[in-house]
């Protein structure tokens, strides 16, 4: 019996790049279970806190990248994945991350890292959309038990 192995194809400090591909037709409010176990930044000076309240499902996709640092090929393997949706207490600016998930059966989880309380700088993140506002304000009180 003969091994073959192939050598060349990758050298070492091959440079990678994550990139997101959504499955999810709608975004989806997060459970509260995910809202008390995830875990909590506290704020220091000059920072805030940013609340999940929102996550999409999605797979991430391993690229080698070119010599430009873009994504090139066909993806080298996947990993389940969310977008979650972190939203400032006064509901007023909002921020995006990626991270890994877990897949147990027909479900996807955040790993044990996932936070569902993030902090920025202040000021950080995108400005929100005035009519979307009460909405992020009244989702931050109820899975929060914050009083904005």
């Amino acid at each position: 019996m003969s091994i073959h192995t192939r050598t060349g194809n990758q050298t070492a400090g091959t440079t990678r790049v994550w990139k997101w591909n959504d499955t999810a037709k709608d975004p989806m409010i997060i459970p509260d279970s995910w809202a008390q176990a995830g875990g909590y930044e506290t704020a220091d000076n000059g920072e805030e806190q940013f609340f999940a309240v929102e996550v999409r499902f999605g797979i991430l996709l391993e690229y080698d990248t070119n010599s430009a640092g873009e994504a090139a090929g066909v993806a080298n393997r996947e990993r389940p994945g969310i977008r979650t949706l972190y939203v400032s207490e006064d509901g007023g600016r909002a921020i995006v991350v990626e991270s890994q998930a877990e897949r147990s059966g027909s479900s996807i989880t955040p790993r044990e890292d996932w936070a569902s309380i993030i902090t920025r700088p202040a000021g950080a993140g995108d400005e929100v959309d005035a009519e979307r506002r009460d909405a992020y304000r009244s989702l931050i009180r109820d899975l929060y038990e914050v009083d904005n």
